[in-house]
């Protein structure tokens, strides 16, 4: 089945999966996200389109993986996703946004606002209009992704601690990072491992 697509900062059904349900997740950059959507990021709305709508092609996908051996899915998914970019336009998405975007997820979130307009030679209030024009979401928000991404990154790799990740990924406190899971992921440090634990696997899970 495919559950849909999921974007930070909008709301996404919830699905409830069996035990030890194989499950694949992608994550696209945003010009691969616009390529294979064909609709700029700022009009995808995740909570109210279906995935089928945007992808009609992906339940075939999703066919072909229900009846693909385990270790065989990850390589038909990266082959058939090259397959669709390679047939795809070339977006039109803003230089400024992307190189934004690089800076962002380089430095985990930990650079302002300021010094990323710096970085782009905009002024942060134009910086701001073309994030939010292009990728539908501002920098400041861009930021507070990618420096939770980092957070739950750390959590893979064997941290020993939530109050660890934490102060490693430029939180105030581990109280920082709590309020964020919530804002961002809808749930906590400790019920994002007891669903997502099994997928770091062999790997030290952080004590809570």
């Amino acid at each position: 089945m495919v559950t849909g697509m999921m974007r930070p900062g909008t709301a996404t059904p919830s699905v409830v999966l069996r035990p030890h349900q194989p499950m694949v997740y992608v994550e696209l950059s945003p010009v691969a996200a616009q390529r294979l959507t064909a609709v700029p990021l700022s009009e995808v709305d995740a909570g109210g389109v279906s995935a089928d709508v945007l992808l009609p092609w992906v339940s075939r996908l999703s066919e072909e993986l229900a009846a693909c051996p385990a270790d065989q899915r990850g390589p038909l998914v990266r082959r058939r996703l090259l397959e669709r970019l390679l047939r795809a336009d070339q977006p039109d998405v803003s230089r400024y946004a992307l190189e934004t975007l690089k800076i962002i997820q380089a430095s985990h979130g930990q650079v302002s606002v300021e010094d990323l307009a710096r970085h782009v030679h905009l002024s942060p209030r134009r910086l701001r209009q073309v994030m939010q024009s292009a990728v539908g979401i501002s920098p400041k928000f861009a930021s507070r992704v990618a420096r939770l991404s980092a957070a739950v990154r750390r959590a893979g790799d064997g941290a020993g601690s939530w109050a660890q990740i934490a102060a490693e990924s430029a939180y105030h406190d581990q109280s920082h990072l709590v309020r964020d899971f919530h804002d961002l992921m809808r749930t906590t440090p400790t019920a994002w491992l007891a669903e997502e634990g099994r997928n770091l696997q062999g790997r030290r899970l952080p004590s809570p």
